[in-house]
């Protein structure tokens, strides 16, 4: 559950929309959906600054679209954006190191 959360906020945060709470990550999921429909109608450069920033590669993009023909793109955006994020969040717990505790503050960086 709390990672869960850990990438509902780290998304949230990327996505420039941080002031926004669910009862459930499949109504966090239906948001960013939403999000991602708006962006590919409006403001598609934005959208893909944005895959960018959250290191979604464009040709992963692309072949998922091009293998799930028929399937709405903003679905499978979203899910490649959760998906990294996950992995993410994965990678941060595997690679976490606790600070010894005979450092000082000003000897750490």
């Amino acid at each position: 559950m709390e990672e869960a959360l850990q990438v509902q906020k780290n998304t949230l945060q990327l996505l420039e929309t941080a002031d926004v709470t669910f009862s459930s990550f499949e109504e966090f999921r239906k948001f960013i959906i939403q999000k991602i429909n708006y962006w590919i109608n409006n403001d598609f450069e934005h959208l893909l600054y944005l895959l960018y920033r959250i290191d979604v590669h464009e040709e992963k993009v692309r072949s998922m679209l091009k293998t799930q023909k028929g399937e709405d793109a903003a679905t499978i955006i979203a899910d490649l954006i959760i998906d990294r994020q996950q992995q993410k969040v994965q990678s941060r717990k595997m690679f976490h190191f606790s600070k010894p505790e005979d450092i000082s503050e000003e000897e750490s960086w």
